[in-house]
């Protein structure tokens, strides 16, 4: 019987094959962050850069045309805080958000709906609810300024062939309807996108659940309140949030329907900055309104999705 005879393993053998690795690995992790620095630098370039810009411009006094600004620290932040007319706008921000939940209360009945099978043309009918929500907001104005026009407009023209002509009026004119007319046309472009969020998260949700349900003797508006909506709690976060935050820098259609107007009754804070900043010609004062409004989104932002952790 013929016997091989086995080399003894050296001591450390193995050992420059798991260094090569490691160099190699290391190498690979360098190449790793230089692959990184072209978004960086954009991040950087278009976002970073311009924050930090409009803080130091908020600390200044200028009128947009001198080669240097004022340096006045923190003096316009102290005029904002008793400037009442920001607070105003900021209240009609908060009134467009609490009106945006009516949209995103729509896209759920409709969500609901058309996540039943036996309902034909459901495709058919998810496009058309969403195609507002592909419209641009400034398309969307001019259109619907054309829709409340006092004279010519075609919601007072229903009014009036349906016998209620005393409920006609200039809807973007009057300072009591103004902000509610905007609202609804900012929701009639909101609520097919929360429709098709929220579906989709009611299709991705077990249907045994529903079985389960309807065995235990659970009536249909049981199962939505304890099967449906605790599962889609998640899509409900998201469009809360992201709501919050468009609302709060909401522009275009303030801009094309009633330019803040009448008076300052449809104003926001967004149209605001702009007229401190481009009519008034206070842009150093323009830009602390703009700090304090990102903080307040931010803040109000993280305590929503700090709330919504400790519920989970």
């Amino acid at each position: 019987m013929t016997t091989t005879a086995t080399r003894p393993r050296t001591p450390g053998a193995g050992t420059p094959t798991r260094m090569s690795s490691r160099r190699g690995g290391a190498r690979g992790g360098r190449r790793g962050y230089w692959l990184v620095v072209p978004a960086l630098t954009l991040y950087t370039a278009f976002l970073l850069w311009p924050i930090g810009q409009t803080a130091w411009l908020s600390l200044t006094d200028w009128n947009g045309l001198t080669a240097s600004p004022t340096w006045v620290g923190m003096e316009n932040y102290r005029r904002l805080a008793g400037d009442a007319r920001f607070f105003a706008s900021l209240g009609n921000n908060l009134l467009w958000v609490v009106g945006s939940w009516l949209a995103q209360g729509l896209g759920l009945l409709l969500a609901a709906m058309l996540s039943v099978s036996w309902i034909r043309g459901r495709t058919l009918f998810r496009t058309l609810f969403f195609i507002p929500a592909t419209m641009a907001l400034v398309i969307v104005g001019i259109a619907w300024d054309q829709i409340y026009q006092p004279n010519t407009g075609l919601l007072n023209a229903a009014l009036d062939a349906i016998g209620l002509e005393i409920l006609t009026r200039g809807w973007l004119s009057d300072s009591g309807t103004a902000m509610g007319a905007v609202i609804a046309t900012a929701n009639w472009t909101y609520y097919g996108f929360a429709m098709v969020i929220l579906l989709g998260g009611m299709q991705a949700i077990d249907p045994h659940l529903y079985e389960a349900a309807s065995l235990d003797g659970a009536s249909a508006w049981q199962r939505f309140r304890h099967v449906t909506v605790p599962g889609i709690r998640n899509q409900i976060t998201l469009l809360v949030v992201v709501s919050f935050i468009n609302t709060l820098k909401t522009f275009d259609l303030v801009y094309v329907m009633t330019s803040g107007g009448p008076g300052h009754a449809t104003e926001v804070v967004a149209y605001y900055i702009y007229a401190l900043a481009f009519v008034t010609g206070r842009p150093g004062y323009a830009a602390a309104a703009a700090v304090v409004l990102t903080v307040i989104i931010l803040i109000i932002t993280a305590i929503f999705l700090r709330v919504r952790e400790r519920e989970r």
